[in-house]
């Protein structure tokens, strides 16, 4: 069960206590036990609500979405800071500081209601949805709504219907149906479902829908299930029928026999079934996935600034409190603390309440620009585009740190289109099966021929010949041991389709060579539901009836299925080489092991085919053995399982090795070689075996020729895996360029110890290149949290495109999912799903590498510009000898994060580009910028608040002094030059940030930098015109009633105003020296680039040069 041991919970709501069930069925009525199931919701059990503010929603919308958003730290910050500035000591009035706050909350309030709203909209829509339920007391079915639904009814579902609840199949037309699970897992190839083998006897009654619905109910079927499972695969119970006329005889419940909810009925007319889990219990709702929230390391930095700044803000508080004690302004602990407060309220806004509403903003734009990004568009077909998609925009600077990919290979960096390449049977290798380039693909074309398809077609048709019997067998076994399905096209030719694209190309290689299975049929035999196969061979048309199947999985890396040809029974097992070995007789020989080794030097994945003969007493025996372990308690059932495949697959006579080609995706080659050149270190993780697995990284170029190979394989127990690393250890310290090769096993015991996993670290850093093999899901996260455990500042990116990388996913810094053929659950595991491993490339070299610099600078920024702010008011508490006034008028203070600051920041730094991305593809050094932490660092910060300190001292000072206002013992309250003073500097303070903001912006020029920039000195115009010459202005802020126009006509305040900007000259005097002296990548590029541009202009082309 894949969804299952990841994890994954009912997350929307309470759940329901897990609880068995039985359904029984008796004359006209239903039954249901425990019968608390149909009693919730109301009656409604299958009613589904996904809304975070139920009914009533006036009562519940806005207490919950104030109870969530109150749980961020800001926010509770923020309303202490409200409560302050309502008290009588205040030295701001209430509403300039509390009413942008409510308005802040009021507005993610209702974006939370609008939201709500739509899933409340798709709540209704999905619970009215029609389907038909049987009303006995009528004998017919009637239509009803999905939310009306209950445990026990029985249901019909028509072809191409969704099914409304997880439903226990009852009957099907042609005795078997097909679903769909698309909604669910995102695998497009249809899975076979069936009814329990007792429900046969309910056909006898005739062919009618009523008829079988009516015989349940006569017959009293019963049906004993287990509590609600997340796994989809994950279903058990019994299932009987208690009339008299019926035995009583229970059947075991399989997954085969149930439909889960949201999966589409295929390619069968009708279906009969019983709702055995409803609503909430159902699979779907409980695979709502709960995941722990990623955190990018420059949201870490930003709370932990964002502290810094508080404990800043509490020290100064502090030191003005104890100021004003020793100045006498105080006494008493009592004015104390009310000096405090004083000026927490007048410093508040050093941590502004914008910060982390337009953080969101920015990071928002960034993940649009990946999703519009026509660089990483995939053509699915001529009419349909497939864009990258940023699943959430929190990580995107993330992207532009990495250190370490760790890839998978099957789908990822390969295709994960087979093609059946070689085969060898019995000592021979066949040749060639694979096409031309002028024919190529699978087998589909009947011209297609090459060299192994005509060898095995001749020996085939050669009696005589020693490879008749077992290239015929050979291809039988691919034909018969497998899970796929066949469709009879429209040119009545058949058409395969499986969830593992190995068994269609196996499949399209027998039909290739004359072998083709034409058809699939469901056929009862000895009480138990077996499958017919019509195979269409050398001897004719014959059938083969499959009896049981023992299915694939990674543990046990191999299949079997029991099936009678020809009178005779038949054990068919297919797997990897290394589960294969010990299971054939005498192994596989040295023969057979020189040819798997050739076929993977050849980069081909390899699977070994054998067979045996079983005795009919033996197999009764054994199915019943099966059964039983198929029936007993869930955490028991795995291992006995294993324990009745052992005793049936073993002794097996080996009947050939197959050869399957997985072809590298286009650009891959180019795209490692790209991101080795990034310094990336790149982690190759996969089930492959070794010597696949590093012809495949070869021929994609993270192999290079002349890198040793230190191979730490085979170990046999945790001290020989030690040794291993040991040697190891050793063998790299003498070498300059070398790669790791480590298998499974070896992880295995080398994990169990700190000592192995440290080696395993070690080696892997020293090492260029890791190639591992032979691994299990969960053995790929170990990797990554191995190398996050022991480098906390490494930032990792996983990339898998199945379920079984999820788990990589999820515990690297970055998942990155690649769209493939194995259904989406990589996708909806990921932070970013994009189509093609090349994209990979772009997205962090282009978009990663920009949003790192961009959210880096911005963050510096953000602080620096308040920090600007808060310095005048620093200033003017020594000047006032601490007396608690404000420097700035408050409603003009209060506007400056919100309407005079944030949209320039956001608009330049949210659309700055710094490169083509031509020219970007060319210069893998410009990446090192995001690994060195370049523009966000110790040094680098301190620098901006310096800064702010230099800005914030020059922008109070000058007016300050030039206007002669600044005697403590004046009133401010209704001093004119002194409020004049005030506004000159506040224009000050906005000219300084403003100026800054365009001296780091890469396109300076742009009309929308400027267009952002020239917004700011607008509207602050328009807001003091407000403030100080109209009604309203005169009752929000009376202080400065006239003073903006007066400050116009005082010849020192705009000698101030206009000559104070002259001192960010030294600004620029730095900034030019410091990428002179100390360029960046990102400046040594554009500074080419400029040289470039330049010799470009003066210098007419060459052939203007030599004309004439």
């Amino acid at each position: 069960a894949r969804w299952g041991a990841m994890g994954f919970e009912g997350c929307f709501g309470a759940a329901p206590p897990p609880s068995k069930r039985c359904v029984q069925l008796g004359s006209s009525s239903t039954s249901v036990d425990p019968p608390e199931v149909n009693r919730r919701r109301g009656g409604r059990p299958n009613q589904i609500s996904t809304v975070r503010f139920p009914s009533p929603l006036v009562i519940s919308w806005l207490p919950k979405s104030l109870f969530a958003q109150f749980q961020r730290a800001a926010n509770r910050y923020f309303l202490f800071v409200s409560i302050l500035v309502c008290m009588p000591f205040s030295p701001t009035s209430w509403s300039s500081t509390a009413v942008p706050f409510a308005a802040v909350l009021l507005w993610t309030a209702l974006k939370d209601l609008y939201e709500d709203m739509r899933r409340r909209r798709d709540d209704v829509a999905e619970n009215l949805r029609p389907c038909w339920r049987f009303d006995a007391v009528a004998h017919k079915f009637v239509q009803t709504t999905w939310e009306q639904v209950l445990c026990g009814d029985v249901l019909l579902v028509f072809q191409d219907d969704v099914f409304p609840a997880d439903c226990l199949i009852v009957a099907a037309d042609s005795g078997r149906a097909f679903i769909s699970t698309a909604n669910l897992d995102g695998e497009t190839n249809l899975k076979e479902r069936r009814p329990p083998a007792p429900c046969g006897a309910l056909l006898s009654k005739g062919g009618a829908v009523e008829d079988i619905a009516s015989s349940a109910f006569d017959k009293c079927f019963c049906a004993d299930m287990d509590e609600p499972k997340v796994g989809f695969d994950d279903m058990g119970g019994t299932v009987s029928f208690k009339g008299e006329d019926a035995g009583a005889i229970p059947s075991l419940l399989y997954a085969e026999h149930l439909a889960p909810r949201g999966c589409v009925l295929r390619n069968t007319a009708w279906l009969v079934a019983v709702a055995a889990y409803v609503g909430d219990e159902s699979k779907s709702r409980l695979n709502v996935a709960r995941l722990d929230a990623k955190i990018s390391n420059l949201q870490v930095h930003l709370n932990s600034c964002v502290k810094g700044l508080v404990a800043t803000l509490v020290l100064f508080c502090i030191y003005a409190s104890i100021m004003a004690q020793a100045l006498g302004q105080d006494s008493g602990l009592g004015d104390f603390l009310v000096r405090f407060c004083k000026y927490w309220i007048i410093l508040y806004q050093i941590v502004p309440i914008s910060l982390y509403v337009c953080f969101e903003i920015v990071k928002l734009l960034l993940g649009l620009q990946i999703n519009m990004d026509k660089q990483m568009v995939h053509m699915v077909d001529p009419d349909t585009p497939e864009h990258a998609l940023a699943r959430t925009a929190d990580l995107v600077e993330e992207m532009g740190q990495v250190q370490h990919v760790f890839s998978d290979k099957t789908g990822t960096i390969t295709q994960n289109e087979m093609r059946f390449a070689r085969c060898w049977i019995e000592g021979q290798d066949l040749g060639e099966f694979r096409p031309t380039e002028s024919a190529p693909g699978k087998f589909k074309d009947p011209q297609v021929s090459t060299i192994g398809i005509t060898t095995a077609q001749h020996i085939l048709g050669d009696t005589t010949s020693k490879l008749c019997e077992e290239t015929r067998r050979f291809f039988l076994c691919l034909a018969a041991c497998h899970s796929a399905q066949v469709e009879t096209g429209k040119d009545g030719e058949p058409l395969y389709s499986g969830s593992s694209p190995d068994e269609v190309a196996f499949l399209d290689a027998a039909r290739a060579v004359g072998v083709t299975l034409r058809a699939q049929r469901l056929t009862p035999r000895d009480g138990c539901a077996a499958v017919e196969l019509q195979i269409d061979g050398p001897e004719g048309l014959r059938a083969l009836t499959v009896l049981c199947q023992i299915p694939f999985s990674s543990d046990r890396k191999r299949m079997s299925v029991v099936c009678e040809v020809d009178g005779e029974l038949m054990c068919i097992t297919k797997g990897a080489d290394s589960v294969m070995g010990p299971l054939c007789n005498g192994t596989l020989g040295d023969a057979g092991m020189r040819q798997i080794d050739t076929y993977a030097k050849l980069g081909l994945r390899t699977l070994v085919v054998g067979w045996k003969t079983i005795d009919r007493k033996f197999l009764s025996a054994w199915q019943v053995r099966m059964e039983t372990a198929r029936g007993s308690p869930a955490e028991e059932r795995g291992d006995k399982l294993a324990q009745c495949a052992k005793e049936l697959e073993h002794s097996l006579w080996l009947s050939g090795i197959s050869a399957i080609e997985d072809r590298l995706q286009d650009g891959v080659p180019a795209a490692m070689s790209m991101l080795k050149e990034m310094g990336i270190r790149v982690w190759v993780l996969t089930g492959d075996k070794v010597e696949t697995a590093i012809e495949i990284a070869r021929s994609c170029s993270l192999l290079s020729e002349g890198m040793a190979l230190v191979m730490i394989v085979n170990a046999t127990s945790p001290a020989h895996a030690l040794d291993l690393l040991r040697d190891g250890q050793r063998q790299i310290d003498g070498l300059e360029s070398c790669a790791l090769v480590l298998d499974g096993g070896t992880m295995q015991y080398a994990t169990d110890s700190e000592e192995g996993r440290s080696l395993i670290f070690k080696i892997g850093m020293a090492s260029k290149v890791c190639v591992c093999c032979r691994l299990a899901p969960q053995q790929k996260r170990r990797l990554v949290q191995i190398v996050r455990e022991r480098d906390k500042a490494r930032i990792t990116l996983a990339i898998g495109d199945g379920a079984n990388d999820v788990p990589m996913i999820q515990g690297a810094h970055v998942g990155i999912a690649v769209r493939g053929k194995e259904g989406n659950q990589s996708v909806q595991a990921s932070d970013v799903a994009i189509s093609q491993f090349s994209f990979l490339v772009p997205l962090l070299q282009c978009h990663g590498r920009r949003a790192y610099r961009r959210v880096a600078v911005f963050l510096c920024y953000y602080v620096y510009k308040h920090v600007v702010l808060a310095v005048g008011d620093m200033c003017w508490a020594h000047q006032s000898r601490f007396g608690g006034e404000i420097a700035y008028p408050e409603w003009v203070s209060s506007a400056y994060a919100g309407l005079f600051t944030s949209f320039p920041v956001i608009i330049v730094l949210g659309f700055d580009r710094d490169l083509p991305d031509q020219v970007v593809s060319t210069h893998p050094d410009l990446y090192a910028e995001g690994q060195l932490r370049m523009h966000f660092n110790a040094r680098i910060f301190a620098t901006w608040i310096l800064s702010g300190i230099w800005h914030g001292s020059l922008a109070w000072f000058i007016p300050n002094l030039t206007m002669g206002a600044s005697d403590p013992g004046t009133d401010p309250d209704w001093n004119e030059d002194w409020w004049i003073g005030s506004i000159i500097s506040f224009s000050l303070v906005l000219i300084y940030v403003d100026l800054r903001l365009w001296l780091i912006a890469l396109n300076r020029c742009s009309k929308l930098t400027l267009f952002a920039l020239m917004s700011s000195p607008v509207l602050y115009v328009l807001t003091l015109l407000v403030l100080g010459h109209t009604y309203l202005g005169s009752w929000l802020q009376p202080q400065i009633a006239g003073v903006p126009l007066e400050a116009v006509t005082r010849g020192k305040a705009m000698a101030a105003l206009f000559v104070a900007p002259m001192a960010m000259l030294v600004d620029c005097i730095v900034f030019l020296a410091s990428t002179q002296l100390r360029p960046t990548p990102l400046d040594q590029v554009r500074r080419g680039l400029d040289s470039n541009s330049k010799a470009s202009r003066v210098s007419p082309p060459l052939d203007e040069r030599t004309s004439g």
